[in-house]
C-alpha cells in the first residue's frame, strides 16, 4: 500500500523495500502555491526516478531536507549522503536515486523550477551536492523548512504560497552558491578569474583558459571538477547563460534586442544561445524578459 502511494505520489518513481518485515510509513502533502510539500516517513528502500517523458524540461526542482536518519542520493553522475539537518537539491528532469538503509525521515519540498532559476541562475551548481546542517545558514533553513511542516495543516491556502515564496528568497542563505571557497587550488581561482574577465569574448574556450596558466587542458579539467563538479567549457557555457539571463533582467539594458546580449556575452550565434537558454531555463530569452 505504501508503495503504491509514494508511486501514485511522484510519477516515474520506482522503488524497492529492502526489509522483509513489515513495517509504517507515511506520505502527508500540502500545496505551497506553485510547488508542493511532502513529508515523507520511509522504511530502509531503495528508489529510483526516471522523468515520465525523457529529455523533457520538469517545471520543478526538489529541495530535500532529512528530518531524521540518512540517505544517499546519486544523480548525473554526482553522488553525496545526507544526514539529520542537511539538504539538497535534485533535477527533477533528470534520473536519480535514492538509497535509505534505515528508517527515515524526509522532507521534499517541489519548488517551480522557473521561480526558482530566475533568483538563483547558478543553482544548478547545487544539484546532488550537500549542504550541510552544520553550517548555519543551511540550519536556519532547514530549520524554518522543518517549523513549516509541523504548522502546514494549520495554514491557509495563500500563506503556504507566500511561504513559497518566502522559502525561494531564502535559498542563498544555505550554500556556495558563487565560487569555491578560498582553500581551493590557486590554479582554480585564476582559471574562473580568467573566465569572468574575458567572458564577453567571443571564441573564447577550454583551451585559451588552460594556456593562460600553461597548463594542459587535461589537467586544469581534472582539478575544475574536483572543485566544482564542471569541465572548464560546462562552466564557461553556464557563466555566459547566468550573465545572459541577468542582463535580459537588467532594467539598464531594455533597449537591447536579445541577440545583441547573446553577443555581448560571448555567443557566436543567436539561435544557438536561444536553444542553449532554453534547454537551461526552459523558457525562450524573450519569455525570461517578459516574466
Amino acid at each position: 500500500m505504501w508503495q503504491g502511494a509514494a508511486c501514485g505520489a511522484f510519477p516515474g518513481l520506482s522503488l524497492k523495500l529492502t526489509s522483509s518485515e513489515p513495517q509504517i510509513g507515511s506520505i502527508n502533502r500540502y500545496s505551497m502555491g506553485a510547488g508542493e510539500m511532502f513529508a515523507i516517513e520511509s522504511a530502509p528502500v531503495e528508489v529510483s526516478y526516471r522523468p515520465p517523458r525523457d529529455g523533457a524540461i520538469s517545471p520543478h526542482l526538489s529541495l530535500m531536507v532529512q528530518s531524521h536518519g540518512s540517505t544517499r542520493i546519486s544523480q548525473c553522475g554526482r553522488h553525496c549522503e545526507l544526514s539529520e539537518g542537511d539538504i539538497c537539491l535534485v533535477d527533477e528532469s533528470s534520473g536519480f536515486r535514492l538509497i535509505g538503509e534505515d528508517s527515515t525521515g524526509i522532507l521534499f519540498l517541489r519548488l517551480p523550477r522557473g521561480a526558482a532559476m530566475s533568483r538563483h541562475p547558478q543553482i544548478e551548481r547545487l544539484y546532488a551536492r550537500v549542504m550541510p546542517g552544520s553550517e548555519p545558514g543551511t540550519r536556519m533553513l532547514a530549520d524554518t523548512l522543518l517549523r513549516l511542516l509541523d504548522d502546514a495543516a494549520d495554514l491557509a491556502e495563500l500563506q503556504r504560497a507566500a511561504m513559497m515564496n518566502a522559502v525561494l528568497q531564502m535559498l542563498a542563505v544555505a550554500g556556495p552558491f558563487s565560487a569555491p571557497p578560498d582553500s581551493a587550488h590557486w590554479r582554480i581561482r585564476r582559471a574562473l578569474d580568467f573566465i569572468e574577465i574575458n567572458l564577453s569574448v567571443a571564441g573564447l574556450t577550454a583551451e585559451h583558459v588552460a594556456q593562460d596558466q600553461h597548463i594542459s587542458r587535461r589537467r586544469l579539467d581534472q582539478l575544475l571538477a574536483e572543485a566544482t563538479g564542471q569541465s572548464i567549457s560546462g562552466h564557461l557555457w553556464e557563466r555566459r547563460l547566468e550573465r545572459a539571463a541577468a542582463d535580459l533582467r537588467d532594467p539598464r539594458r531594455a533597449p537591447m534586442t536579445a541577440a545583441q546580449i547573446a553577443f555581448a556575452n560571448g555567443f557566436e550565434d543567436a539561435a544557438h544561445f536561444t536553444r542553449a537558454f532554453k534547454r537551461r531555463y526552459a523558457v525562450t530569452p524573450g519569455q525570461w524578459r517578459l516574466n
